[in-house]
């Protein structure tokens, strides 16, 4: 994963991590804080509901883009 393009993502789009997990609690992607920070960071993995949530809250809309950004 590329974790320096995905962390660029969320602040361009506005986010801190903390309401970039609470943003994702409310489209019914449940997960604190402390755990998205190890996803980010590639301590742990993103499930493919949760990639799927936080590309509709960042804006990646482009197939490349979410392969490049999570399957790199």
């Amino acid at each position: 994963m590329m974790t320096n393009e995905l962390k660029g993502k969320i602040v361009a789009a506005g986010f801190s991590q903390q309401s970039l997990a609470a943003a994702m609690s409310q489209q019914g992607c449940k997960i604190s804080k402390n755990t998205l920070s190890k996803k980010v960071n590639g301590q742990a993995i993103f499930g493919t509901d949760e990639i799927v949530c936080l590309c509709d809250l960042l804006g990646i809309h482009d197939n490349d883009e979410k392969a490049y950004i999570f399957l790199t």
